[in-house]
């Protein structure tokens, strides 16, 4: 009997675990792949995601969870029109599966056990616990709290976003500091994008419809070679991966009783997929709200709702700031 089982080792679920541990709760942290786990994602942590993990984590990122250039400056959205606009902020460049395996790291050291290519089929409440259905057999705990990101637990990928990216070698005119997103139409079905890891050229769209990211993406190479000078010499892999499509009227699930939600799988995400900000942020507020009602039936997700309210505004923000410069966003807050 656990006092708490957290399903996902992302920061959501790490974030999640360490708080709880760092308390003096009995935790267990499921994770469906082998760790380290690999995943697609552009790898910026914003000065957000860094302020946050040294204040409560207490270190800093290490260099070895980093790729070059380390330094990112911030993004450049180019809008439905095309113009440009530049945000300046600090930034780290990383590769996710490192920083994944790192904070997983962290929560082992606070105490948490871990268990690897352990997939979840379901969590039910019942009798004042929680059921953790796997494979071969059923977890016990006080609560759980689901970060098991946008595909989550038992679902399929419909209407999500499927993102498609390729990492090259060769050359283009643009600054490898920054993150660049393309909302132009005819770029992709959701944004476009830019940056560099390690000297490779990463090249990405996404849509909601596979059929289309093909053309999409012979548009969007064609649209950089003529506009920024890219020059592919080689094409070193390809990925593909899933992320949460944010619907009009901005739908937060925080999930129920004794089963909280966190990161992704509740919606937390910012615009462009950046969502390791918001994904520490709610797996802290989640376990705050878990601490403070670890022995209580009701109060968990009010609590939460309360801890979290901040970052749901940021990120509301941010939303409708996207939906300034393009129409496809422009209804998620209307």
């Amino acid at each position: 009997m656990y006092d708490v089982i957290v399903i996902g080792a992302g920061p959501c679920g790490c974030a999640t675990a360490i708080t709880l541990a760092k308390s003096g709760l009995k935790v267990l942290l499921l994770e469906k792949s082998k760790l380290p786990r690999y995943k697609s994602c552009s790898g910026v942590l914003i000065e957000k995601t860094l302020n946050f993990i040294e204040k409560h984590f207490g270190v800093s990122v290490p260099n070895t969870v980093t790729c070059t250039p380390i330094d990112n400056h911030g993004m450049i959205f180019t809008d439905d029109i095309g113009k440009e606009y530049k945000f300046e902020s600090r930034g780290l460049n990383i590769w996710r599966d490192k920083f994944d395996y790192w904070l997983a790291s962290l929560a082992k050291e606070s105490g948490v056990q871990i268990k690897d290519e352990c997939a979840v089929t379901d969590i039910k409440e019942k009798d004042g616990q929680v059921c953790v259905h796997l494979k071969d057999k059923i977890e016990y705990a006080k609560f759980a709290v689901d970060c098991s990101g946008a595909v989550g637990i038992g679902k399929q990928f419909a209407n999500n976003i499927i993102t498609y990216q390729t990492y090259n070698t060769g050359k283009i005119n643009l600054d490898f500091h920054y993150f660049y997103a393309y909302l132009q139409p005819e770029l992709s079905g959701y944004d476009a994008w830019f940056n560099v890891k390690d000297d490779m050229l990463v090249l990405g769209i996404s849509t909601t419809n596979a059929n289309e990211i093909s053309q999409y993406y012979d548009n969007f190479i064609a649209y950089m070679t003529k506009n920024h000078g890219l020059a592919i010499d080689k094409q070193i892999k390809t990925d593909k991966w899933i992320i949460k499509n944010i619907q009009p009227t901005f739908h937060i699930d925080y999930g129920n009783g004794r089963i909280l939600k966190a990161g992704e799988n509740a919606g937390f995400l910012n615009p462009m997929g950046e969502g390791i900000s918001c994904a520490l942020e709610s797996g802290y507020s989640a376990a705050l709200a878990i601490i403070n009602n670890i022995n209580n039936k009701t109060n968990a997700i009010e609590d939460y709702k309360n801890y979290i309210s901040s970052t749901k505004k940021y990120m509301e923000r941010q939303w409708q700031l996207v939906g300034r410069m393009s129409e496809k966003f422009s209804l998620i807050f209307s």
